[in-house]
């Protein structure tokens, strides 16, 4: 891509080095980031951009001045959604200890060299040199105006704890760039010694990687504890799967938590309007609307003993028929709702919880004790069929989450079109839960558990017609 007669020095008595690239080169970086499925804000594009426009061009520079037979390992694009910095490493024999990390800018004034910490104290990222890179785009100009050592920018550069970064003034830079080169091959590693990282647990990283999957317009390297982001950022499992989570939009589950009033996104129905929404065939809309209205005698006999089966019998069968007969009774009272509560914390049947839960967002469908709303999406339509998507979440005793998607018929049709496909998959694209509508069939559905931040879709499929969504619990 780049010919050594690209390279040259700035003028006969500079030591700084002045690297030229073509537009194609420029044009070619811009292409492959400039990319809603590449990184998630500008910021990070553009961050993206000018580190892998420099890291070619640099890359080639070296590979030529250091007559490399080996390839160059460089650091995961990824890193670029959350910090600026690029990094080589050597498989060539003579350098295969060391390591170099370029920090590029677009700023005219070369006063200061400023390394975001990550580079410096995250074990797994540190280098021994560091150069300082000044790159202009549009002039098709890199210029490479100093470098230094980790032990310097570790021993010797100012810390600026807002910023989170080490810096160093010009000055204390190394500016002859052949010094760097013949440093490179004979010198041993130029690195401090950096503890490990306080650790972190896989609860804690699942948090944090729930935290920050929603798109922001900046870097959100500064939102949150930095020894922790650090150890999250190290963890390269981590490290990939918040960096996918925030490229992916996805509908956030959580923000359905029934104590956030009214909290939706922009299409989906409340638990409320799923009950009253009488255009939607549910399975379970036999069930009569909640009442206030005292019932009678037998009834409230009735309504005693289903109580006593939940809360005394051992036979879950039994718990659950006498869950679903309280729906169907319907009546709003405070000891059916806690009865029905209590069934679905301490049940580990899943048909069970489902059930009572079904008849508990019936009775009383602003209840805020048992983890999240059940939402409703009316407006799709797959191949001329108008469907309604359903999709609830509960909370379980062992910190999961037991989630529940169905698929049901509108008003005006008695079943779903045969053949038609839902399947699930998890974050990673790979199909878990799949099931296909038989004839007659008014709803189709799955469940499954999972972690508060994992992510899985839903595609609903009619031969060449599909329609997807895309969730984070």
């Amino acid at each position: 891509m780049f010919g050594q007669n690209i390279v040259k020095f700035s003028d006969r008595n500079s030591q700084v080095l002045n690297l030229s690239f073509s537009e194609d080169d420029r044009r070619k970086a811009w292409l492959q980031v400039n990319n809603s499925k590449q990184y998630s804000n500008d910021a990070s594009r553009w961050n993206a951009f000018l580190n892998l426009l420099s890291q070619n061009v640099v890359s080639t520079w070296l590979k030529n001045e250091l007559d490399l037979s080996q390839p160059i390992t460089l650091s995961s694009p990824d890193t670029w959604e959350f910090v600026n910095g690029t990094s080589f490493s050597f498989a060539d024999i003579s350098i295969a200890d060391k390591r170099i990390v370029i920090i590029p800018s677009e700023a005219i004034d070369n006063q200061e060299f400023s390394v975001p910490k990550e580079w410096i104290d995250i074990p797994k990222f540190v280098a021994d040199y560091y150069l300082a890179v000044q790159i202009i785009p549009d002039e098709l100009s890199l210029l490479i105006w100093g470098f230094t050592t980790h032990i310097d920018l570790k021993t010797q550069g100012e810390y600026d704890a807002i910023e989170r970064t080490y810096s160093l003034h010009k000055d204390d830079l190394i500016q002859d760039i052949n010094t760097f080169i013949v440093s490179l091959e004979i010198c041993p590693q130029q690195r401090e010694v950096i503890p490990a990282l306080p650790k972190i647990s896989t609860n804690e990283a699942e948090y944090f990687i729930h935290k920050l999957s929603q798109r922001s317009l900046y870097l959100p390297r500064l939102d949150m504890d930095f020894c922790k982001w650090e150890a999250l950022l190290e963890n390269d499992a981590w490290r990939q799967k918040l960096y996918r989570n925030r490229l992916i939009p996805g509908i956030p589950l959580s923000s359905w938590r029934q104590n956030i009033e009214n909290i939706f996104d922009a299409g989906w129905q409340t638990v409320e309007d799923l009950f009253r929404a009488s255009q939607v065939n549910f399975a379970f809309r036999s069930r009569r609307e909640s009442s206030n209205k005292q019932p009678d005698a037998n009834t409230l006999k009735q309504i005693k003993e289903l109580i006593e089966k939940i809360k005394n019998s051992g036979d879950e069968g039994e718990k659950q028929i006498a869950a679903g007969t309280l729906g169907k009774i319907g009546y709003q009272d405070k000891e059916i709702i806690d009865t029905l509560v209590y069934l679905i914390q301490t049940t580990e049947k899943e048909e069970t919880r489902w059930t009572a839960a079904e008849s508990l967002w019936m009775i009383d469908p602003k209840n805020s004790t048992v983890g999240v709303k059940p939402g409703l999406d009316l407006g799709m339509q797959l191949a001329g069929y108008p469907l309604a998507l359903f999709v609830g979440v509960l909370e379980k005793n062992d910190g999961k989450f037991a989630v529940l998607v169905q698929v049901h018929t509108m008003e005006g049709q008695k079943h779903l079109p045969p053949n038609c496909r839902m399947t699930v998959l998890d974050e990673t694209g790979n199909i878990f839960r799949e099931v296909v509508s038989r004839e007659k069939d008014r709803v189709i559905q799955r469940k499954f558990s999972g972690k508060q931040g994992e992510r899985f879709s839903v595609k609903i499929s009619l031969g060449d017609s599909c329609i997807g969504k895309d969730f984070i619990i």
